[in-house]
């Protein structure tokens, strides 16, 4: 071990200088070996200077597999995978060859961080071109792009106020057909004496794949009283299909005079074929009511059965599942995933053996490193097939007390491999801008859940 002092000195100030300490330890980085869980961060040093992990693969967003499970990273205005012995960003702008139609808009960018592959190893990504919402389709490896401007409102009353964007993640077993269907969120009004409570029009975009275009079906109102969707933290999947039958999940704002027990949570079924939608069903609530964090997920398993997580924020996580195997017309009972849990921002796949694995941010009050105060720590539980939910296992413990967040995303790879991107946001200011560059750091275990690292270049590439 040697520690060293990098002094500096500007040339035409000598008379101000300073230093840095450089810390140098001989050997493999601990980033490199399983973490004793839970992992309890330090003030100031960040993953980096703990753990020695200064990871070459990006960290803009979480990663997605294609079919041949390889990784690729969406953010912004970039694409990013592993080419030609390294890691390479490119811009969307420029992959982008085709519009359709023509548009006179310029710059192309990602309006969500999800990545979507087809059965044909086709690419989709959610986007914009200039200021028109686009579908981007690839048909040759992430080498270019066309993209479908989305079709506009279904309802002329629709019209105008915030869009936000979702479509379909691969969940686990949701192997798509063809284009992955898209959610559009149109903000309608905010409840000025209740602050959570925003009113969206919800509206579902599917497109059918044909002769290598996409063709758009017309859109569908799905409801006009969405609470919304909160995806900076969880990411949570909204949307999950199989054999032309398209199962959606939202949360509704409800009459404040009515003391509902939480947001209600519907799902209803886009059947492909007859173009028709299904009517909601509710599967439960999610407290508090007219809450915009109470985002709720879904997602399928290897026999077609259909489960949801209802969205709370610091409540615990209300769980069915339908009753019949690719089928929303009927589900069990909600019941919480564990009595008392403060939990919010979910994030939920399903394993190859179908076990549930889900993660989000968990209060601690009264408990260390904090005993003093609240904490708010990163949780992961899981379900197995046909067994009840496990105590959740906390995986990160931040440096400081009070409110913080760490913008979790959780994925799954075709050998159902997870990978847990983070970033502890602290309501610290000074501690938020102590570091220059991106905070995120990325959780890989490969026995689901047993063991967990930060995740290494050849977590990600080792596909076989």
């Amino acid at each position: 071990q040697m520690e060293c002092l990098l002094r500096a000195t500007p040339d035409d100030d000598p008379d101000f200088s300073t230093y840095s300490s450089v810390k140098l330890i001989a050997g493999q980085a601990p980033c490199q070996q399983p973490l004793e869980l839970p992992l309890v961060l330090k003030p100031y040093e960040h993953e980096n200077e703990q753990f020695g992990y200064l990871p070459p693969y990006p960290l803009e967003s979480q990663p997605y597999v294609d079919m041949e499970n390889r990784p690729w990273f969406v953010s912004g205005g970039g694409l990013a995978t592993w080419q030609e012995g390294r890691w390479q960003w490119q811009e969307l702008s420029k992959l982008v060859t085709r519009c359709v139609p023509d548009s006179p808009g310029e710059g192309v960018s990602s309006t969500t961080s999800k990545l979507v592959f087809d059965r044909d190893n086709h690419m989709y990504l959610a986007g914009r071109v200039g200021r028109q919402p686009a579908l981007l389709h690839s048909t040759d490896g992430g080498k270019s792009f066309a993209a479908y401007l989305l079709p506009p409102p279904a309802e002329e009353a629709a019209a105008g106020g915030q869009e936000t964007f979702d479509i379909e993640e691969f969940t686990g077993h949701n192997l798509l057909d063809g284009p992955p269907p898209v959610l559009r969120y149109r903000l309608t009004a905010k409840d000025p004496k209740h602050f959570w409570r925003w009113i969206h029009t919800l509206e579902l975009i599917v497109a059918d794949k044909k002769d290598g275009r996409l063709e758009f079906h017309p859109p569908v109102l799905v409801s006009r009283q969405c609470i919304g969707l909160a995806a900076h933290s969880g990411t949570p999947s909204s949307l999950v299909s199989r054999q032309g039958r398209v199962h959606l999940v939202w949360a509704e704002a409800t009459d404040p005079a009515e003391k509902a027990p939480g947001v209600p949570t519907y799902v209803a079924t886009y059947d492909r074929h007859s173009r028709q939608l299904s009517k909601p069903v509710l599967v439960g609530y999610g407290p508090p009511p007219n809450d915009v964090h109470n985002s709720p997920s879904i997602t399928m398993d290897s026999r077609g059965f259909l489960h949801v997580l209802c969205g709370t924020h610091g409540r615990p996580f209300p769980y069915a599942r339908s009753v019949r195997p690719n089928d929303s017309s009927a589900w069990t009972e909600a019941k919480v995933v564990g009595e008392g849990l403060e939990q919010t921002y979910i994030g939920m796949v399903c394993g190859p053996d179908d076990t549930l694995y889900i993660a989000y941010r968990l209060w601690q009050r009264g408990k260390p490193p904090h005993p003093l105060a609240t904490h708010a720590t990163l949780a992961f539980q899981r379900k197995p097939a046909d067994g009840p939910w496990q105590p959740p296992e906390i995986l990160v413990v931040p440096p400081f007390s009070e409110y913080s967040v760490y913008r979790n995303q959780l994925t799954i790879d075709r050998r159902g491999r997870l990978f847990l991107l983070y970033d502890y946001w602290s309501t610290h200011w000074f501690y938020r801008n102590d570091h220059r560059g991106h905070r995120r750091a990325l959780l890989f275990t490969p026995d689901s859940g047993q063991t967990w690292r930060l995740a290494q270049a050849e977590d990600l590439l080792s596909a076989k």
